[in-house]
C-alpha cells in the first residue's frame, strides 16, 4: 500500500516539475505548497490556449476598429482586459509548477528507494521498467514544454509592447502602423496554441503510463 501511495504522489509532482519547462519561475518567497496533478495542470494548459486565443481576437478587433473608426477606445479596453487574463493565466500555471519542482527529484529517488527493497529480482526488473517507462513519458512533456516556451515567451514580449504602445497612443494612425505586427501576431498565437496542445497530448501519455 505504501509503495502504490508513493508511486502516485511520484507521478503527480513530477508532472508539476515537467510543466515548468514551459512556465518558467515565481519568486522565491512564495514557499506555500500545494497539491497538483497533471489533471490539473492539463486543465490550466487548455485555460492557456483559450485565453491565448481569445487575447488574439481582441487584437483583431482594435485593428478593425481602427479601421473603421468606431469604439477604438473600447475595443483596446478588451484587448487590455483578455491580455491581463492571459498574464494572470501564465502566472497561476508557473506558480503551480515551481512549487513542487524542488521536491520532485527527491521523490524520484524515493520511489527508486522503495524498487530497491523488492527481494524478488524479477519483480524488481519489471518495476525498474514501469519506472523507466514513466520516467521517459515524463521526459518527453519538460522537451515539449521547452519547445513551447520557446514559443510562448517571444510571443509575449511583443503584446507587452503593442500593449504598451496603443496605452500611450490609441489612434488609428498608431493602430496602422502596428497593422503588420498585428497579423504577425495573429499567426504566431496559432503556432503557440499548436506547441501547448503538443504539451497536453503528451501529458495524456503520461497519465497512460503512470501508476494507478
Amino acid at each position: 500500500m505504501k509503495n502504490r501511495y508513493t508511486h502516485q504522489i511520484i507521478a503527480r509532482l513530477v508532472a508539476v516539475a515537467a510543466a515548468v519547462g514551459l512556465m518558467g519561475a515565481v519568486a522565491a518567497q512564495d514557499k506555500k505548497q500545494v497539491t497538483v496533478d497533471l489533471s490539473e495542470i492539463r486543465k490550466g494548459l487548455t485555460e492557456l490556449q483559450a485565453r491565448v486565443a481569445d487575447n488574439a481576437a481582441a487584437l483583431e478587433g482594435v485593428k478593425k476598429a481602427a479601421k473603421s473608426n468606431s469604439e477604438l477606445k473600447s475595443a483596446y479596453g478588451k484587448f487590455e482586459q483578455s491580455f491581463k487574463k492571459l498574464e494572470t493565466q501564465i502566472d497561476t500555471l508557473r506558480s503551480q509548477a515551481t512549487q513542487m519542482r524542488a521536491r520532485a527529484d527527491d521523490h524520484y529517488k524515493a520511489w527508486q528507494n522503495e524498487l530497491s527493497k523488492m527481494g524478488n529480482p524479477k519483480l524488481r526488473e519489471k518495476a525498474q521498467n514501469r519506472f523507466a517507462e514513466a520516467k521517459e513519458e515524463f521526459d518527453e512533456i519538460i522537451v515539449l514544454a521547452g519547445e513551447a516556451k520557446q514559443q510562448l515567451e517571444p510571443y509575449m514580449a511583443d503584446l507587452r509592447d503593442v500593449n504598451q504602445y496603443l496605452g500611450v497612443d490609441l489612434s488609428p494612425e498608431a493602430v496602422k502602423s502596428l497593422n503588420n505586427t498585428i497579423w504577425k501576431l495573429g499567426n504566431k498565437s496559432s503556432s503557440v496554441i499548436a506547441s501547448i496542445q503538443h504539451v497536453n497530448a503528451q501529458i495524456n501519455k503520461a497519465l497512460e503510463a503512470q501508476p494507478q
